[in-house]
């Protein structure tokens, strides 16, 4: 699949930025300034890197559709594991992280609402968004159903996405109006695929509208907090809600306590930065938020099923393994 053209992308988060460890900065990015004149439309083939994207969030609807299996991905509260055919859907200002290996393949995708719809000049709340252009319905439902795709959707989606890097940045007649109209048919059709699941969720959870403030306030507290451990009052007092409003709603879209919520970022990040970094075993228990080194090895046994040391020498030998693989 070719690379898509050399258009300007949104700035990037440096994984490298010490200050990010800790506190010493927020680790979300807003790219809300980064705006052009014009709606935008990118995409592009992410392979051969290694690469942690730290919590962030942008103010443009983002597609990632993965070609290869994929280590991590963090959407709100929320983790998935990507396989090749897994396709996720991030609405604006959404917080999420994501890590790439080398053996990632991966599209990515971004588009401003009025660029699919140029009829839509202004901000709307979800559920009214949804209702006027139901094709986004996905990035309102994307942690409560599996969007992985089965051969038939895989080719589908393939085939539109070909399309599109084909088109974007040509000069041809037409080119933006041909890639508006395969993202715009993508996107319906895998509506229309998960018809049912949606009609399902929106009699029984509240999502698209009356919690999905809430949840966004909650995913930015956490995901800005998690490494000082945050009291579950400074929690309620940031999402605006009480305390026991809070713990219900992470339990009805996490399945899990504060706390234990907490504990897995924490394990999650510490997971990133064994393969990503060479930092010792003590240096990213206290980046991570652990003081006591023990405590972390025994929190990280217990989530993980191995010690650090053998966690990180694993994932090392599976990287040469990938990397030999891909050797012609």
């Amino acid at each position: 699949m070719a690379k898509g053209s050399g258009r300007t992308e949104p700035p990037q988060v440096d994984p490298d930025d010490d200050r990010q460890d800790r506190g010493e900065v927020a680790p979300f990015r807003s790219y809300a300034l980064d705006r052009s004149g014009s709606p935008r439309f990118h995409i592009r083939l992410v392979e051969n890197t290694q690469r942690l994207y730290p919590a962030h969030k942008h103010d443009y609807f983002q597609i990632l559709y993965f070609l290869s299996d994929a280590p991590a991905i963090r959407i709100g509260l929320t983790s998935h594991k990507p396989r090749a055919g897994s396709i996720y859907f991030i609405a604006p200002m959404v917080p999420h992280q994501i890590r790439f290996d080398y053996a990632t393949r991966c599209v990515v995708a971004y588009f401003d609402l009025d660029f699919l719809r140029p009829n839509i000049t202004r901000s709307y709340p979800v559920a009214e968004l949804v209702r006027l252009a139901p094709e986004l319905t996905p990035f309102a439902w994307q942690n409560h159903v599996n969007f992985d795709l089965d051969t038939a959707q895989s080719e589908r989606a393939e085939r539109a996405i070909r399309s599109m890097i084909d088109q974007h940045g040509s000069e041809r007649i037409g080119a933006a109006e041909i890639v508006r109209a395969e993202l715009t048919l993508m996107l319906a059709t895998l509506c229309q695929d998960h018809e049912a699941e949606f009609a399902e969720l929106s009699r029984t959870l509240p999502v698209v509208g009356r919690d999905s403030g809430h949840m966004r306030r909650i995913a930015e507290f956490i995901g800005e907090n998690y490494t000082r451990g945050p009291s579950l009052d400074e929690a309620a007092a940031a999402a605006r809600l009480s305390k026991s409003r809070l713990c219900a709603l992470i339990r009805q879209y996490t399945g899990t306590s504060f706390q234990v919520l907490i504990r897995e970022m924490r394990i999650e990040d510490a997971r990133e930065r064994l393969v990503l970094t060479d930092d010792t075993i003590g240096q990213i228990a206290y980046r991570v938020g652990y003081n006591d080194e023990k405590y972390f090895l025994r929190a990280f046994k217990s989530s993980a099923g191995m010690t650090p040391t053998a966690y990180r020498l694993k994932r090392a030998k599976e990287d040469r393994a990938a990397t030999a693989e891909r050797k012609p």
